[in-house]
Parts: C-alpha cells; sequence; structure tokens
C-alpha cells in the first residue's frame, strides 16, 4: 500500500474514531441515504397523508332531519300540529366525480414533486459523499507539506546568524505554516460538518470511513439517452396541467345546484279531529343569480398558467440536459487528460527525494507544494462538477434509479 493511501487512510479513521460507521463500500451507504434520508422521509410522509384527500373527496352529504311542532288555539280549540322530513342532497353535475378526480390528480401530481425533491436531496448527499472522500485526502498532503515547512523553518530557528537571503526564506516559511496551518483547521472543521450532516442522512451518529466513500468517477464519452419522457420535474409539470383542468371541471360541475328531496309527514290535531298527510319535498337553488361563472373563468386561468409552465418547463429542461451535457463531457475530458492521483504522487516523492539531498531551493519547496495542493484542489473541483453534472443527467433522462455511486 502507497504511503500516500497510508495517510488518507490514517486520517479517516482518526476523526471520532470511537465511533466509525460500519459500511465498507459505497453502494452500502447510498442505500442507507436513500432509505433514511430526512427530507426523503418528510417527502414521503407529506405524500402518504395527501392520499386521505381521496377519502374526503368520495364523502357524501348527511341526510338532513327537520322538525317543527306548534301548539295553539283557536274558537276554544286547542290546535297541535307536528311535522317532520328526511330529506337527502343529490350532488348534480358529476360534483363527487369531479372532486374524486381532482383529489386523484392531485396525488399523482404529488408522487412526481416528491420524486423531483428526493432526487434533488440524493444529489445532494452524493456530492457529499464526494466531498469528504477530497477532504480526506486534501488534510494529510496540507500536513505533509506543514510538516516539511516546519522542519526547515526550526533548521533556520537554530542557526546563529543567517544571510539576508536566509531571512527572508524564514520568515517566507513562517508565513506559509500559518496559511497552511488555517487550511488544515478549515478542513478539520468541513470535515466534521460534512460527517455531522451525512451522518444525520444516514440516520446513525458515526462517522464515515474513507473505504465507504466514493473515489471513482464514472467516465462516458456519450450521453445514450437523451430522453425527457421520464424527468421528474417535467412529468409534475404535465400532472399540474392535469390538476388545473380537474379543477375547472370543479368548477363547472359547480354551477349545477343540488336537489335536497325525502319523505314528509305532518299531524294536526284540531279538538277532537285529527289530520295525518305524507307528502314528498324538494329543495334547491334557482341558477338564476350564480351560475359560479367567476369560479369558472379563475380555473380556466389556472389551466392557462398550467400550460405555460408546462411549456416553458420543456424548454428549459431541454436547455438543462444539454448544459448538463456539455459540462459533464467537458470536465470528465479534462480529468483524463491530467495526471492520476498515483502520477501526482509519484512526483511529489521525486520532488521530496531532491529536497532531502539539498537540491532544492526552499522557495522551490513552497512553491512545489503550493502547486502540489492548487492541482488537487483544481481535480477535486472538476470531480465536484462531474458528478454533479452526470446525477442531474440521470434525472433528466428518468434514469436516476438505474445507477449506482
Amino acid at each position: 500500500m502507497s504511503k500516500f493511501l497510508i495517510i488518507i487512510l490514517f486520517a479517516s479513521f482518526n476523526v471520532m474514531a470511537a465511533n466509525i460507521c460500519p459500511f465498507n463500500d459505497p453502494s452500502e451507504l447510498f442505500a442507507l441515504v436513500k432509505k433514511n434520508h430526512p427530507q426523503i422521509l418528510l417527502n414521503d410522509a407529506e405524500l402518504e397523508s395527501l392520499k386521505g384527500e381521496i377519502e374526503v373527496a368520495k364523502q357524501r352529504v348527511n341526510p338532513e332531519f327537520d322538525g317543527e311542532s306548534t301548539l295553539g288555539e283557536s274558537l276554544g280549540r286547542k290546535i297541535y300540529t307536528t311535522s317532520v322530513s328526511l330529506k337527502h342532497t343529490f350532488e348534480l353535475g358529476s360534483k363527487r366525480d369531479a372532486r374524486i378526480k381532482l383529489a386523484t390528480k392531485g396525488i399523482e401530481f404529488g408522487k412526481e414533486q416528491t420524486r423531483s425533491q428526493n432526487e434533488d436531496a440524493l444529489i445532494d448527499s452524493i456530492v457529499k459523499l464526494h466531498r469528504l472522500r477530497q477532504v480526506y485526502e486534501l488534510i494529510p498532503i496540507y500536513k505533509e507539506a506543514l510538516e516539511t515547512f516546519e522542519k526547515i523553518h526550526r533548521s533556520f530557528v537554530k542557526r546563529k546568524s543567517l544571510s539576508p537571503q536566509q531571512q527572508v526564506e524564514k520568515e517566507t516559511l513562517g508565513l506559509a505554516i500559518s496559511d497552511y496551518k488555517l487550511n488544515v483547521s478549515q478542513l478539520e472543521a468541513e470535515q466534521v460538518n460534512l460527517n455531522r450532516h451525512l451522518s444525520f442522512f444516514l440516520g446513525q451518529e458515526c462517522t464515515i470511513p474513507f473505504k465507504a466513500l466514493p473515489t471513482k468517477i464514472s467516465s462516458k464519452n456519450k450521453i445514450e439517452n437523451e430522453s425527457l419522457g421520464n424527468y421528474s420535474t417535467l412529468s409534475a409539470a404535465r400532472k399540474l396541467v392535469e390538476v388545473a383542468n380537474a379543477e375547472y371541471e370543479r368548477e363547472s360541475s359547480l354551477s349545477i345546484p343540488n336537489v335536497q328531496i325525502g319523505p314528509v309527514y305532518e299531524f294536526e290535531k284540531d279538538g277532537i279531529t285529527n289530520t295525518q298527510t305524507v307528502g314528498i319535498a324538494l329543495t334547491m337553488d334557482i341558477p338564476f343569480l350564480n351560475t359560479n361563472s367567476g369560479g369558472k373563468a379563475r380555473a380556466l386561468k389556472g389551466v392557462n398558467a398550467a400550460k405555460i409552465r408546462l411549456r416553458n418547463t420543456q424548454m428549459e429542461s431541454q436547455i438543462d440536459l444539454k448544459s448538463w451535457q456539455t459540462k459533464y463531457l467537458n470536465f470528465s475530458n479534462s480529468l483524463k487528460g491530467i495526471a492520476s492521483r498515483d502520477e501526482l504522487e509519484k512526483k511529489h516523492h521525486k520532488i521530496e527525494a531532491l529536497f532531502k539531498r539539498g537540491i532544492i531551493s526552499t522557495s522551490l519547496v513552497i512553491e512545489s507544494h503550493r502547486q502540489l495542493i492548487s492541482f488537487y484542489i483544481t481535480r477535486f473541483e472538476f470531480e465536484k462538477g462531474a458528478v454533479e453534472a452526470l446525477w442531474n443527467i440521470y434525472k433528466i433522462n428518468g434514469e436516476f434509479n438505474k445507477y449506482e455511486i
């Protein structure tokens, strides 16, 4: 095992080493993130609660009971009257069906919206996992450079006298040491922050080891599928049009009045005479002043707005897909053309060996380490960009669940 990898593993196992997550590979880690991510759990719970809207929509109007009793007197005779009726409401205009359809379309829209939000949460988690791996790799490089600078600086401090050039080198090393210490502190804070967030996503309070983090960046020369048919954001926009149409149908159904109909029984006692009558009661609104034209007009505007939103989403999806593809191919091809980690490590060891032999000046040692770290940072930015672009392409193509990290 190379020295570089040993340093990385040592760093990864020394952060909160008493509580290391029991994962061995990225796929195991990713599966747990899919299962326990708090945003995904919340989205799924809200979707389940939304499903209750269908049961609400299916509810029928309760029968209406009406009773009345009066007592009076006429010409010395007592008059007692009782009237009762039981009326049931019939929702004309398919109001109930319209409510059920609206609720159903709302759930379908909620599913697509939830899928889109869940995919965004997972993309964010994937990027954070790659970033944590990068931090694990960067910290040992900074510390090794810092150790080299401090060693040289101590040699200058021990000398009784220094030439002007050596004094400059000493002060320059002091600045470099302070700068690298700040960078190490910043990276360690980022490492803790990433570990805490990712352990929150995992549902386990532990530190993620280096071996469980993704190290490979998928390299593709061409993106095969360019279909937007199953893109969650676009599907949600389509479902929103259906929701708007269902809302218009519901508003149209409200223009037809309901009818209340049922039996009526009346009993009247006038002195010694009893009279009983039975009939049918009918109650309904007369659509003379209001046919819900305002509600229908508002719903129709909602349909038009949803269609415009769908058209914009379709155009923007094509733009996003091309943009992500361009970004991914540019970053991926750039990564292929630059030095690998092993090549960088060999060059770094060669520089260290030359320095120990006294061949390289102090200024070149500082500059070589600075260039090495700068190259790693740039490489990591390209890796992060490629990963983010690739998974967004998977999302737009509707292939998110086909791939593992």
